[in-house]
């Protein structure tokens, strides 16, 4: 792919033992890693996961379980794990729709210099361009340093929704489609029309339908 693509490649991880393989590796196949706390045993502290630290920069996520979420905890446990976290991050993976009430932590975030990615998920359509570009506003008004977007894309015309997106962004913008048939193709296209990052799993298990692996995309987008 082109060279002078600004996109990231993200990969995910969701379960202990890849991230520890993952800490320990001394090369890896993406720019940043992102732990999705939410799928770690929870009995697992943030002390025991701080004392594995890959070597490229760490996106957190710990995503609500409505919105694909793994774990089933409080809002006041959610947040509590994402302050403990932080010193560890270079950013940090909210949904949208609860960054209002997660202003306190929008500010530690800033303050540490953690980026603050708002997200918005459907697993089941591509909404309305207008409806994603309303939330896009609410969300950098929330405080979001980036949005991102991951929907069902179920044909081309749904993949150009996410295309047009990218053209009207406000700001920096993720855009990732979700489909065995659309979607990996629609996020290459999504990476070479503007989409700041591209996620692909680390291990064995795909944290989105449709997803490649984060080397395959790593090579699509790095040669």
């Amino acid at each position: 792919m082109n060279e002078s693509i600004n996109c990231r490649v993200v990969g995910s991880v969701s379960d202990w033992e890849t991230w520890c393989r993952v800490a320990e590796a001394e090369t890896l196949p993406c720019d940043w890693v992102e732990l999705r706390v939410d799928a770690l045993p929870p009995l697992r502290t943030a002390a025991e996961i701080m004392e594995h630290v890959p070597r490229v920069p760490l996106l957190l996520t710990l995503r609500h379980k409505s919105e694909g979420g793994m774990r089933d905890w409080s809002e006041a446990q959610r947040m509590r794990m994402a302050m403990e976290l932080l010193p560890m991050a270079c950013a940090l993976d909210w949904e949208a729709a609860y960054l209002p009430q997660a202003q306190e932590l929008v500010q530690a975030a800033k303050a540490a210099q953690v980026q603050v990615i708002a997200s918005n998920h459907d697993f089941e359509k591509t909404p309305p361009l207008e409806v994603l570009m309303e939330r896009e506003l609410a969300a950098r008004a929330a405080g979001a340093d980036m949005v991102k977007f991951a929907f069902r894309v179920q044909s081309m015309a749904d993949v150009n929704v996410g295309v047009e997106l990218l053209h009207r962004a406000g700001g920096p913008l993720a855009v990732m489609g979700m489909d065995a048939k659309y979607g990996p193709m629609s996020r290459l296209l999504y990476a070479e029309h503007g989409s700041r990052l591209i996620y692909g799993y680390l291990g064995d298990t795909p944290t989105a339908p449709g997803q490649w692996s984060a080397e395959r995309f790593y090579r699509a987008i790095h040669g």
